[in-house]
């Protein structure tokens, strides 16, 4: 079990994490080879933020506060190059409280983030699956295909799911690290369903204007 505060080794990167999500990553930079022993030496678990202001490579990013406790699962050395690619899965949200340690990488007290028990309307749930199922038919019809009907959507753990969605929906870094952010499953569902709205309306327009092309073309 992972306690509510802890001590935790930063992985800056311009890209968001959620809990559940698994993540390649090559990692070059020595102060990243020796983070990732330390924490092969450690449980295996560093925390994986976006950059808020910085780069990935050469001097320490700033990171935003809240981040996401990845594991990691697989390392694989490439012995010529020095790099290693590894795998991380997801665990729990975190808020950086206080940087213990600037060099060689980014150290930092953390507090594991709980996530809010609301509870998920029906309607809402209902809304998402015929959302996800449009969104879905809609990308595959601007490849040429066709998908039969999803599976409907077990609510068993809505939070869980609402980084399912995070994750697959193609936006903005800031709008994904808003809903890491976000500790209401409500809140953060009703927010995908805006962006999956949004989505599925540009979406409508570039299968149209395909099936224009392909029409016209003949």
């Amino acid at each position: 079990m992972i306690p509510e505060e802890r001590s935790l080794p930063l992985f800056p990167l311009n890209t968001v994490l959620f809990p559940g999500a698994t993540m390649p990553l090559q990692i070059f930079e020595e102060r990243y080879r020796r983070m990732l022993q330390d924490c092969l030496n450690e449980d295996s678990r560093l925390g994986i933020v976006l950059i808020k202001e910085g780069k990935e490579v050469g001097e320490t990013a700033t990171p935003h506060a809240v981040g996401t406790i990845a594991q990691i699962i697989q390392v694989k050395e490439v012995e010529t190059s020095g790099r290693y690619f590894i795998s991380i899965t997801g665990e729990n949200r975190f808020i950086i409280k206080d940087i213990i340690k600037q060099e060689p990488y980014l150290t930092a007290v953390v507090e594991i983030l709980q996530e809010s028990e609301d509870a998920v309307p029906p309607q809402l749930l209902t809304d998402l699956e015929n959302t996800l199922d449009q969104y879905r038919s809609l990308l595959v019809g601007l490849d040429g295909g066709w998908s039969r009907k999803s599976k409907p959507i077990e609510p068993t753990d809505t939070a869980t799911l609402s980084y399912r969605v995070g994750d697959l929906l193609q936006m903005t870094l800031s709008q994904k690290q808003a809903l890491l952010e976000e500790s209401s499953a409500p809140v953060r569902i009703g927010s995908e369903l805006k962006l999956l709205h949004k989505d599925i309306e540009t979406l409508k327009r570039e299968v149209s204007q395909e099936f224009l092309r392909k029409f016209s073309s003949h």
